[in-house]
């Protein structure tokens, strides 16, 4: 990722107007606020962009200014998605870096803008795999017993970006960015569904046994059940569980559906592994032009000595 683009938004993220991403980059980049106070970005070239169509919640806009160049805008009209919008500028500016000429960096955007459509766009309700729940009960778990030890629920939950699309699980601003992987009492390897999940040059990657159970186990959970306990601690701290809200129907889970009554969990130990230069990984970074939609797995006995911690859980 281009930690420049990040670091400008950040330093500026309070300031009114455009700011300039200074790195050795094929295009202009800009990050700031409009002047009714939304977040912005404004890439700037000599091409001509097309002008794609993102959602309803970011407004795209083209056009010429006086000293010839062309301006792709993008406004996003609704703050409690900053964080998720300043992700998408940090991505576009990452993947353009590298274009070798402005005209290959500009036709970039707009395929990049398309990959973040596509996978943004609503989800159908339906019910989710076995594995998508396992997974979705663990990264909430994460959310309610993990993060929360540094930082309140509602922050905790504002940095849970999984659900909502990104290639990281989670990013809070003290410690980065956090990959969740949830298996079986017999899985032996994690599954990698993009180069960009373990791209960032050092995260923290958190494998989670989460077995299937029933009700009478102690510990156990399922979906429902902590769906409640995170609203009633929300509540209880005077806080809105709209980003809950907003996760659960982005994943689209109707949780009046029989199957997340009763289906049942337990989370028994959670391991940690510093993810670094050193750790065995595909990197999108890395990878020549052309090479797309990468995944693989990643044998844990193969990465022990990145294991920073194992906890038992109960």
């Amino acid at each position: 990722m281009s930690e420049s683009l990040i670091l400008t938004w950040r330093t500026h993220a309070l300031d009114s107007g455009m700011h300039l991403v200074h790195s050795d980059h094929p295009l202009q980049f800009f990050v700031g606020r409009d002047d009714a106070g939304h977040a912005r970005v404004v890439i700037r070239g000599t091409v001509k962009p097309q002008r794609p169509h993102l959602s309803g919640l970011v407004v795209v806009d083209r056009f010429e200014d006086q000293s010839g160049k062309w301006n792709l805008t993008l406004a996003l009209q609704d703050a409690k998605f900053e964080e998720v919008f300043v992700r998408l500028a940090d991505h576009l500016h990452a993947r353009t870096a590298s274009a070798p000429n402005e005209a290959h960096a500009t036709d970039q955007v707009s395929s990049v803008i398309e990959e973040w459509r596509r996978l943004l766009r609503a989800r159908p309700l339906g019910v989710l795999t076995m594995e998508e729940l396992r997974g979705l009960v663990g990264e909430l778990w994460l959310v309610l017993n993990w993060f929360t030890r540094d930082r309140s629920l509602a922050v905790a939950l504002e940095g849970w970006l999984g659900p909502l699309g990104l290639p990281q699980d989670f990013w809070y601003e003290q410690d980065g960015h956090h990959e969740a992987k949830c298996i079986g009492p017999s899985t032996t390897r994690v599954r990698i569904s993009s180069a960009e999940q373990l791209d960032p040059p050092e995260m923290q990657l958190l494998v989670l046994l989460v077995a299937g159970t029933d009700e009478a186990q102690a510990g156990a959970i399922n979906l429902p059940n902590l769906v409640g306990r995170v609203r009633a601690a929300l509540a209880e701290a005077g806080e809105s569980d709209q980003p809950l809200r907003d996760r659960l129907e982005h994943m689209g889970v109707d949780l009046e559906d029989p199957f997340y009554r009763d289906t049942w969990f337990v989370v028994s130990r959670v391991e940690s592994y510093r993810v670094d230069e050193d750790f065995p990984a595909i990197r999108a970074s890395e990878l020549p032009d052309g090479i797309e939609a990468v995944r693989y797995q990643v044998a844990l006995g193969a990465v022990t000595p990145a294991r920073t911690a194992s906890i038992e859980v109960g």
